[in-house]
């Protein structure tokens, strides 16, 4: 039962091998820049990457056009979600710091102390929301560059539609 090996799914009618590929690269371009960022840290990479090859390339047919505008719609939540945390962070991460010189200059060791453990809070839970949706957003993608490559166009579950 382990060597089973199981045959491809057939592709999709009218959707031809260079199509399919192109689909899969909308998806997968993204993925690609996460470990480029990790190295040359360049804000928004994934959602450049996508954009440059959508724009390139949704000539090749409505499948490559679907799937890009559903690549980059992804991408783009995605981003507004990055900035809408960095946002979160520097309200609360302020908060905190200025509870916690506050309460250091006025000598109150509880608004000080209040301070530093809104710094942890807040680190934790914003670190915890971002690795759900970093890997959450991992997972989508491997999805949609799966299903493109089989023929299917993958639509995000979790995506804001701005590109039509």
């Amino acid at each position: 039962m382990e060597n089973q090996s199981f045959p491809p799914p057939p592709p999709a009618p009218g959707v031809t091998a260079e199509q399919r590929s192109l689909g899969m690269w909308m998806h997968l371009a993204p993925l690609l820049a996460i470990p480029v960022n990790m190295f040359i840290p360049i804000p928004f990479l994934g959602l450049i990457a996508t954009l440059v090859l959508y724009y390139s390339q949704r000539e090749k047919g409505a499948f490559v056009s679907s799937n890009g505008k559903e690549s980059v719609n992804f991408q783009i939540t995605l981003a507004l979600l990055g900035v809408l945390m960095v946002i979160l962070v520097m309200i609360f991460f302020g908060g905190s710091i200025l509870s916690m010189f506050m309460g250091g200059a006025s000598g109150s060791e509880a608004a000080a102390g209040a301070g530093v453990m809104g710094l942890i809070g807040t680190s934790l839970i914003v670190g915890l929301v971002a690795m759900v949706v970093g890997i959450t957003a991992v997972v989508l993608m491997i999805i949609g560059t799966i299903r493109a490559n089989g023929g299917q166009v993958y639509r995000y579950p979790i995506s804001i539609r701005l590109v039509k």
